[in-house]
């Protein structure tokens, strides 16, 4: 994640809009430092961090664009790995070092200010303790320090273009961190959606829409319903690449920069604002769920266009498209179906062998739900017993091996409404 310094660079208000300055694919400049700064962090493989941060400082010079740089530099650093496993816990090194030397009356403030033959007769002493090489015990002592992390992996394989796509959304998510409120609208995706709302801990409120998707505001940092500020600005500037898993999304943000001032007060007051939508070229680094989260589903979908799709079709199947609001969570159906003559919908919950708790909270949803278009497909398992699905709304159908598609359709059409018409008498 890009810090507040790193961001603000790059940041442009016009009257009362926001957005942040992205670098442009054809920007041969930009291009060719990213290239570099790559090349450089792949030069220091397996080297000390505080090698990387010198050289890093020697490229940088005197140039100007060096926000820019910097970023590319934060979102390598971020994606690589820095570690150290030394053979003995730096600490305990530093400790007999140091006592070795107080008990000779001296003081190491640091091994440069001891004369070389007094530093090396305390390192060999050490050395001898622990088993260890002079020189071990020499790369090992202050191995625990941040500077002294070693590069052990650089993380993906960068392409340039790939790395100013990266520091892009870095900055578009960085806003974010000032958000008051956010706002979207999406259609489809929703359980990626909801995986990644529920991962950062955002508080949220849902509403269908009229025309299909949903809007769903999220609580900012700066709301006053939130305490740790900072904690979750960071949070829900992650979350930006799970929303743009979406096929469909727009995302408006009421933002409150620091460093901005309306006719003296702060800008807390005054919010300005923030939109991105689909169409923006900045692309999400997460990875998207597959089609079907397990094997029972997507058998399941096969079969039935198998054996009830076509031309001679009554139903058409679709995934994951509507979410049930159920207290602090959401139930997602696996499927729904729509009567292709009279429109008329049903969802479709599947269940397999899953943990004792995992299906009492399944039900527990659906009860919580109260939806009378849900029909429950479970197995007959050693997992549940009949009062399991006591009093679960619309209708459960048990299968002690494979759900037989012809019965679950039978419970389609009883249980299927038009919208608008879903809850339970």
């Amino acid at each position: 994640m890009l810090t507040a310094d790193l961001i603000r660079p790059r940041v442009r208000i016009q009257g009362n809009q926001i957005t942040t300055q992205p670098l442009s694919q054809r920007d041969s400049i930009g291009l060719r430092t990213a290239a570099e700064l790559i090349h450089l962090f792949q030069a220091h493989l397996n080297q000390p961090r505080r090698e990387l941060d010198a050289a890093l400082e020697e490229y940088e010079g005197d140039r100007l664009d060096y926000p820019v740089l910097r970023g590319f530099a934060k979102v390598l650093s971020d994606s690589a790995t820095f570690a150290n496993e030394p053979p003995v816990d730096p600490a305990d090194l530093r400790a007999a070092l140091f006592t070795r030397a107080a008990e000779r009356g001296l003081v190491v403030a640091h091994p440069d200010l001891l004369h070389p033959d007094i530093w090396e007769t305390l390192v060999r002493e050490v050395a001898e303790t622990f088993g260890l090489t002079q020189a071990r015990v020499e790369n090992a002592l202050y191995a625990d320090l941040p500077e002294e992390q070693l590069l052990v992996d650089l993380g993906p394989q960068w392409t340039e273009q790939e790395l100013v796509g990266r520091y892009n959304l870095e900055l578009a998510r960085g806003l974010l961190y000032w958000a008051s409120e956010m706002r979207l609208t999406v259609q489809g995706g929703y359980k990626d959606l909801f995986k990644y709302l529920k991962l950062f801990k955002l508080m949220n409120t849902i509403q269908r829409l009229p025309k299909g998707g949903y809007a769903i505001t999220v609580d900012g940092p700066l709301s006053p319903f939130v305490q740790a500020t900072l904690r979750y600005g960071f949070q829900m500037a992650k979350f930006l690449p799970g929303l743009m898993l979406c096929p469909e999304w727009t995302m408006e943000a009421d933002i409150h920069v620091p460093w901005r001032r309306v006719q003296g007060e702060t800008a807390k007051s005054s919010p300005l604002h923030y939109r991105l939508d689909s169409r923006s070229e900045l692309r999400s680094h997460y990875t998207a769920s597959g089609a079907y989260d397990s094997l029972l589903e997507e058998d399941f979908a096969a079969e039935f266009e198998a054996k009830f799709g076509g031309t001679e079709r009554k139903w058409m199947i679709a995934r994951e498209d509507e979410i049930i609001p159920v207290g602090d969570s959401v139930l997602i159906p696996d499927f729904s179906f729509t009567h292709i003559k009279d429109g008329r919908r049903a969802l479709v919950e599947l269940a397999g062998f899953w943990h004792p708790e995992y299906l009492r909270r399944k039900a527990w949803k659906l009860r919580q739900a109260g939806r009378r278009d849900v029909v429950l497909v479970a197995y007959q398992s050693v997992n549940t017993t009949p009062e399991t699905w006591a009093n679960v709304p619309g209708e459960v159908r048990l299968f002690p091996s494979k759900p037989v598609i012809k019965d679950v359709l039978e419970a389609v059409e009883r249980c299927a409404v038009l919208p608008g018409h879903e809850e339970g008498e």
